[in-house]
């Protein structure tokens, strides 16, 4: 079983640099990344940003690490400000040990943090190797009273012969989330969740092998919807680790779903916080030339203002001859004669085609005794081309939990040379490529949105066209639809 020995075990320094390739998202690399140090595990923290560095400083000793001969990781707090970002200091000289310190995480109000050190820290010298220094999870609970942060106090699932790592704490402080490579897990890493009964943690629940596979799962993030951000070597993705997101339905977490690039890459992508909305964030990556470092993102999703209702193309007609005389009284009868091969009798008729196309429809006048043609009424040609609009490929009724796939590729859009598609599936979720897999996680009625934008003329103009659809999402059990 592979062992988290030190914060930063598993990440790699990389030699190659590969450009950022703005697609859905918007990223940028804040100012306060140094070029030699690592920086990344960005949390949330009373306006503020505190993450993980191994950067030197002056304030406080720094112990070496042997092994890569780089200082050892603490926690750093930045301002962060809208037109600049302040400079980063140590949070707080009462959590600090000689050895390594971080990730953390806070409860909604700031008030308590759990993060994570190695269990041992007793010792002088913080660069001893010592393979059963494993790593832990302690709490602290800020005192306006005494001014600081109480003395950490182990989690109670902390172990010699495992490391606990990596905490993120719910909205409602009731669960907490962690990394462990304790025994019974599903291989590598496992994430698994304590819920708070009472003033102590229950038994840790691994999470399941939905979530957890024989590789490693690292940095889970719980937002306040429920949804679970977290980063693994074990999904597929686009390369070494790669964050993914999933959410319960029916109590079972469904299939996690890759992030979008450039947040995903082939270097490490780990470590992502989001806002309420659920629309940018922070995370950390592998992508630069020396070290880790923290990104910001944001969506590049345009408005689409003014959009259609979806119309289904409808290939049936009716068909009938003006003037024709009832052939009621005699030996004869009409027949229609389509090109598709097919053939229909009776003075008006009705008939699908199955797609676009030219078609050639005959009248003929036959002898319904022999069968034969007595002579042809008329000949008609019938150019059928589909409705000239974006178009949703997708179902109209879903089931919560159901993995459902939406396709573009049918849209019909003269003289316009799509570029970019763009999904909005009506529950704040939003996604870009021809194709889309989404999850609807409860019963309700949905709106999704596709919009298309054009390539850019000389001038460097785009136009932009999206229809909309109405999904119905059916519950299981005793769930309810929205409204009912």
């Amino acid at each position: 079983m592979k062992k988290i020995k030190h914060i930063g075990f598993f990440i790699l320094l990389l030699g190659l640099f590969t450009p950022l390739k703005a697609q859905d998202y918007s990223i940028s690399l804040l100012p306060f990344n140094t070029d030699k140090y690592n920086e990344f595990a960005p949390v949330y923290f009373r306006g503020d940003i505190v993450f993980c560095s191994n950067r030197k400083n002056t304030i406080f000793i720094t112990y070496l690490d042997e092994r890569d001969d780089l200082p050892l990781y603490d926690l750093y707090r930045v301002e962060e400000g809208r037109d600049e970002w302040g400079k980063p200091e140590i949070f707080d000289k009462t959590l600090k040990s000689n050895f390594n310190v971080g990730p953390a995480t806070f409860n909604s109000t700031g008030s308590e943090i759990y993060f994570t050190r190695n269990i041992k820290i007793n010792k002088k010298i913080g660069n001893s190797i010592d393979r059963h220094n494993n790593l832990g999870i302690y709490y602290s609970k800020f005192s306006r009273y005494r001014g600081g942060w109480s003395q950490p106090t182990p989690f109670k699932y902390n172990s010699p012969d495992y490391s606990v790592a990596h905490p993120s704490l719910s909205e409602d402080g009731q669960s907490l989330y962690f990394v462990s490579d304790m025994e019974g897990g599903y291989g590598g890493t496992d994430i698994y969740v304590c819920a708070l009964e009472g003033s102590n943690w229950g038994e840790p629940q691994n999470l399941g092998p939905q979530i957890n596979t024989e590789e490693n799962e690292f940095f889970p993030f719980i937002h306040s919807s429920g949804r679970l951000y977290f980063s693994s070597d074990g999904h597929e993705g686009e390369g070494r680790l790669d964050i993914f997101y999933s959410e319960k339905v029916n109590g079972q977490w469904h299939k996690p779903i890759g992030m979008d690039p450039p947040i995903n890459s082939r270097y490490n992508d780990f470590g992502l916080i989001i806002d309420a909305f659920q629309k940018s964030g922070l995370y950390s990556s592998g992508r630069s030339r020396m070290s880790d470092d923290i990104y910001s993102f944001a969506p590049l999703y345009p408005m689409f203002e003014n959009i259609n209702k979806m119309q289904e193309n409808d290939f049936c007609y009716v068909f009938y001859e003006e003037g024709a005389q009832s052939l009621d009284s005699t030996t004869f009868e009409y027949q229609w004669v389509f090109s598709d091969g097919t053939k229909i009798n009776g003075e008006e008729v009705e008939h699908c085609f199955e797609s676009e196309g030219d078609y050639t429809i005959k009248l003929n006048v036959i002898d319904e005794i022999t069968g034969d043609v007595y002579f042809n009424q008329a000949t008609y040609h019938l150019a059928i081309e589909k409705i000239e609009q974006v178009y949703i490929n997708a179902p109209d009724t879903v089931m919560v939990g159901q993995e459902v796939k939406f396709d573009g590729r049918q849209t019909n859009l003269k003289n316009f040379e799509i570029a970019r598609y763009y999904w909005d599936f009506g529950d704040g979720r939003k996604t870009g490529g021809i194709e889309a897999t989404h999850i609807y996680t409860a019963p309700g009625s949905y709106i999704v949105q596709l919009g298309v934008v054009s390539k850019p003329d000389r001038q460097g103009n785009s136009e932009k066209q999206g229809v909309y659809k109405n999904i119905v999402v059916i519950g299981q059990g005793k769930e309810r639809r929205r409204g009912d």
